[in-house]
């Protein structure tokens, strides 16, 4: 048994290193659709809590604190490889829209009420408006997740501008 600690370039030199592929970061799709299901009702609330305030209580003490929730929420669906080179914005439409009816302002209200009852946001007109607004962004909010090229950081400037 050979007991020397290898320094990187000798251990890239025996070839070891290379045998891993870029592929091995990515997840499989299953596990993609874990993830999803695990960020998508926070995606929805923080979401239409940003909209909210940009809306209706610009100088809301969590404005900011919501916005950078919203943040990780998207960048831990964004920053996913999935395997076999799935399409990411694809999946995410099937996902969103055809399963789970994001894109029906009824089915946002129904996410939202709990969200904004624990926050005292109590008027209905708000509620509705609000649902209707993240409903009518989705394709913007699947494209933020899915085309590497849209910076997080701009889409919620943009999105929540003031």
């Amino acid at each position: 048994m050979n007991d020397k600690i290898l320094t990187f370039e000798e251990y890239t030199m025996n070839d070891n290193f290379s045998s891993i592929r870029i592929n091995e970061m990515a997840i499989s799709l299953k596990d993609y659709r874990d993830k999803m299901d695990a960020y998508r009702i926070r995606l929805v609330e923080n979401w239409c809590l940003c909209k909210y305030c940009q809306l209706y209580n610009k100088n809301h003490m969590d404005f900011n604190h919501w916005k950078i929730e919203l943040r990780q929420n998207i960048n831990a669906l964004k920053l996913v490889n999935i395997k076999k080179s799935a399409d990411k914005r694809k999946l995410l439409i099937k996902m969103l829209v055809n399963d789970y009816d994001y894109d029906d302002i009824n089915m946002i209200y129904r996410i939202i009420q709990g969200k904004f009852y624990t926050e005292h946001i109590d008027d209905e007109n708000i509620k509705i408006k609000v649902s209707s607004e993240f409903a009518d962004k989705i394709d913007d909010i699947i494209n933020a997740i899915a085309i590497d090229s849209i910076i997080t950081d701009k889409y919620i400037d943009k999105e929540f501008r003031i």
